[in-house]
């Protein structure tokens, strides 16, 4: 009889042992796609991070773990004499718990000395013994991140069911070793300016640095490497503008190809066209998933500390002198994975060691000694764009530190403030961009002289016939791409560094005389020797032109406007409060006395006696009558107290030097110096202000003593404002500036004010 097929109704139901291993099967699959997921993640991870997790991984696990079937990062573990774990012989073998972790770091890590190296100096005591250099906090802390990620990477595969590692107990031996930080660094003789402002360069070393790299060829290569000493040395100058001018961090700058550089015009910063360099970065540390970024670079005032100018000089060396043949702009894959700072060939990176080891070469042939290497400038750069005064969201965006939605999906993450900062100018300076060396352009023949394929395959792009063949003439079976934007805006790019190098090269040639550059034929041409003495005779007098004196005399003269202004304003206060105040006494006495609350008498006089004292009837006039009869009356009847003939409950110049209650009362709700000025000075609402009742009343207007002690704490704060307006601020800058003393002690009013009388 035959067998039915399984996907009849007679067919029977599969056994339970089938059914297990069906789920065994799925749950490997399971298994296996989870770990090619998990090697997925950790092979896009920065190289940095991986290589310092790697080694200690491999201390701490037993055996080779399920990913490293797929990953190459864990080939060599088998290679370990023995790890933690293992030595250990902990039952449940390499699983990652807290106690462990707390284990290892207290008996592998913390005391573990520093391997020797090249940058690491051996230290004696004064007695001769040897200083033993430990690890420090940074380091720790990376020991614990990898075992924390090794606890992650258990935990998403099933194997591990320990809450996370870094519990109380880690928590409680970092805060412990931290502080014996500063203990261990004393202990181990560390350069304590290491980290610090001390730690970096000024201006002057960055000339140093690139001006050893135009001649350093010279002195220090004995065995006459050129031309390659010479491209590797220019290729180090430009990689280290690049780091401090663009704060790139070293593989941002290895990672660097032709087709993520490109230029725009940035409109309104000064008479010069500015055509800075952008790159374009959509990988590295920060940026794993391709986040579109960007960061620029503006000409400089000085060649030497310009990137686009050493820049333009580095890629004319490679071109013009090494040889090296321009890139083809046919297609996309011909010419897209050109790096810039390439190595062995030009479809490869320049590696880190080779990158390290040129600049510590110009470190210490110009002296200079930074806890950084290739990192330096980054860190160099960002000290000085705060010195000079750039906002910290501008160097936030520069740095690329900046992950929010506007500055990652609408802004165009030009910095211009920075940018102008690391040019030579003033941040907030708009359109004081000017160039002296920029103002003579170099004629059109001398340009097109000087890498004539830029011409030619820009005239290709534009052509809109399809029979045009491209500049090379070769033929390809790849696709033409001329539509392709990245080609186009880096020949926008180079047409704008031969203009500078064009611009540059005659300072330059002054300074580098004997570097083999100028051998080229383009610095013979008749035209070019015309074009630099046009140069030379335009820097012999130079003048700034009337657009940038006009931008810098303005805010001055705005700024000299906004304090008289505010000083008429405080004057038609004051006098306008007097005035008012005035109208409401002479309002007060007249209702006074219309309204009865005032006696006064009248007394009749004598017309003889009268008559007797006037010599001349005909200058006699009722007015002087009058005065007459009332002169003769006071001289008549006794002596009267004049208190007796004034309105009663009308001031005095006596009762109004002696009020008898307080005419007003301080504030008690305000909080801030800039409030305390101006009840100071212009009075709070409808109220006088403290000046104008002082001035008039002096200490009497304040007769109770809760006024006295309040107004003489606050009088603490006034006093302040002038002592410092009495050493050159404005009145508007010490109350800003006491103000921020305030606010950055946390402190009251009362607080400030007992602050202020201790410091006197």
């Amino acid at each position: 009889m035959a067998l039915s097929s399984p996907s009849t109704p007679c067919s029977s139901p599969p056994s339970s042992q089938t059914q297990e291993l069906a789920q065994i099967e799925l749950q490997d699959r399971l298994n296996l796609h989870s770990i090619k997921a998990l090697h997925y993640m950790r092979s896009q991870r920065p190289k940095n991070t991986s290589k310092a997790y790697v080694n200690k991984h491999k201390e701490w696990q037993v055996k080779e773990h399920p990913c490293d079937l797929v990953s190459s990062s864990y080939e060599k573990l088998n290679e370990m004499l023995q790890s933690f774990c293992k030595k250990q012989g902990f039952p449940d073998g390499e699983l990652v718990t807290e106690k462990k972790l707390v284990y290892f770091l207290d008996t592998e890590v913390l005391n573990r000395p520093l391997r020797s190296s090249q940058y690491k100096k051996d230290r004696t005591r004064p007695d001769g013994s040897k200083v033993e250099q430990t690890l420090g906090s940074n380091s720790i802390t990376q020991y614990i991140n990898a075992i924390v990620d090794l606890w992650k990477f258990q935990k998403s595969i099933g194997t591990n069911s320990f809450p996370n590692p870094r519990g109380y107990a880690v928590s409680a031996l970092m805060t412990g070793r931290l502080h014996k930080e500063s203990e261990r660094k004393r202990e181990q003789y560390l350069d304590r300016a290491a980290g610090t402002l001390q730690d970096g360069y000024s201006k002057d070393k960055i000339k140093d640095f690139v001006r050893y790299c135009w001649q350093g060829w010279r002195t220090k290569d004995l065995k006459h490497r050129k031309p390659q000493a010479q491209e590797s040395y220019l290729r180090t100058a430009v990689d280290f503008l690049f780091s401090h001018n663009m704060l790139l961090r070293g593989e941002s700058r290895r990672q660097l190809q032709f087709p993520d550089l490109f230029t725009i015009s940035l409109p309104n910063e000064g008479p010069t066209p500015c055509w800075p360099m952008i790159m374009i970065m959509n990988n590295g540390k920060t940026n794993q998933f391709g986040r579109l970024q960007y960061m620029g670079v503006m000409r400089h005032q000085d060649p030497l500390l310009c990137t686009m100018s050493q820049a333009a000089f580095y890629l004319f060396y490679r071109w013009q002198i090494v040889g090296e043949s321009p890139p083809r702009f046919r297609s996309r894959p011909e010419w897209y994975n050109f790096h810039f700072f390439k190595g062995s060939d030009r479809e490869k990176p320049i590696s880190y060691e080779i990158q390290l080891k040129w600049a510590n070469e110009v470190y210490k042939a110009i002296n200079l000694s930074t806890d950084k290497k290739t990192h330096a400038g980054r860190a160099q750069g960002t000290k000085q764009a705060e010195l000079e005064g750039v906002e910290e969201n501008q160097i936030r965006r520069a740095g690329q530190w900046n992950q929010d939605a506007l500055t990652n999906c609408y802004l165009t993450h030009l910095p211009r403030k920075f940018l102008r900062s690391m040019a030579g100018f003033q941040p907030d300076a708009i359109g004081n961009y000017y160039l002296p060396r920029a103002k003579i352009q170099p004629p059109d023949s001398l340009v097109r002289a000087l890498w004539p394929w830029i011409d030619q395959w820009l005239a290709w792009f534009q052509s809109n016939d399809p029979t045009n063949e491209p500049p090379s003439g070769a033929t390809s079976q790849e696709q033409e791409d001329r539509d392709d934007m990245a080609a186009q805006g880096f020949f926008r790019l180079l047409n704008q560094l031969r203009i500078i190098l064009l611009q540059d090269s005659v300072l330059l040639q002054a300074q580098f005389p004997r570097h083999s550059m100028w051998d080229d034929p383009i610095f013979a041409r008749e035209d070019y020797t015309a074009f630099a003495e046009q140069i030379r005779q335009s820097l012999l007098c130079t003048e700034t032109p009337q657009e940038i004196q006009l931008r810098q005399t303005l805010p001055i003269i705005a700024d000299r406007l906004s304090v008289l202004q505010k000083d008429i304003h405080q004057v038609v206060d004051l006098h306008g409060y007097q005035a008012h105040e005035q109208l409401r006494k002479i309002s007060r006495q007249l209702h006074d006395l219309l309204s009865g609350h005032v006696t006064f008498a009248v007394r009749a006089m004598d017309t003889s006696i009268i008559e007797a004292r006037t010599p001349d009837s005909d200058s006699f006039t009722p007015s002087s009558q009058l005065a007459a009869c009332l002169s003769e009356a006071s001289s008549l009847q006794p002596p009267v107290d004049k208190q007796q003939l004034l309105p009663q409950g009308i001031d005095t110049p006596s009762s109004l030097l002696s009020p008898s209650r307080s005419l007003y009362s301080l504030s008690r709700t305000i909080q801030t110096v800039p409030e305390v000025w101006r009840e100071w000075t212009c009075g709070l609402g409808a109220n006088p202000s403290v000046q104008s009742l002082e001035r008039s009343y002096g200490a009497t207007w304040r007769p109770s003593s809760r006024e006295r002690v309040m107004f003489c704490r606050r009088k603490v704060i006034i006093d302040e404002i002038y002592a410092r307006y009495g050493k050159g601020l404005s009145l508007d800058a010490a109350v800003e500036e006491l103000e921020l003393v305030r606010c950055r002690g946390k402190l009251s009013l009362y607080q400030l004010s007992q602050l202020l009388s201790k410091a006197r």
